[in-house]
């Protein structure tokens, strides 16, 4: 896959994660995660390193929207070079205003290859999950 397609593809992944952070979907969660990824931010006072299973396990305990229920984000951009692609979003969950970044590789140089996230960078700008500051 060249160009429009793969940005499609990642778009896909990034779909996969709001709707399975959102509506607390954890196999959607799953599909759009690498196993090893990290997710990185500062959420209140606490500034997190968590790996998969902790974020899941985080957003298990979370009060999330059903499924189906339309929620507030935005792709802002998707940069795609070979098999790494960034796609940067705002979006609106848990009380909080986020701008998230999504570290993506391929795990196939082909058109067989899969993308996943394997870094989640955000930022907190408003809500409950604001730094003291």
């Amino acid at each position: 896959m060249q160009g429009a397609e793969e940005h499609e593809a990642v778009r896909r992944v990034v779909v996969d994660y709001l709707e399975g952070m959102i509506w607390n979907d954890e196999a959607k969660l799953r599909r759009a995660f690498h196993p090893g990824a990290l997710q990185v931010g500062h959420f209140g006072a606490t500034y997190e390193f968590f790996p998969l299973e902790e974020f899941i396990a985080w957003v298990k305990g979370e009060e999330t929207t059903p499924p189906g229920t339309p929620y507030v984000a935005e792709l802002l951009s998707i940069e795609v070079t070979g098999t790494v692609a960034v796609a940067k979003l705002t979006d609106t969950c848990f009380g909080t205003d986020f701008t998230d970044w999504l570290v993506m590789v391929k795990d196939r140089p082909d058109a067989a290859g899969r993308w996943q996230i394997v870094t989640k960078a955000y930022h907190v700008h408003a809500g409950r999950g604001l730094p003291p500051g």
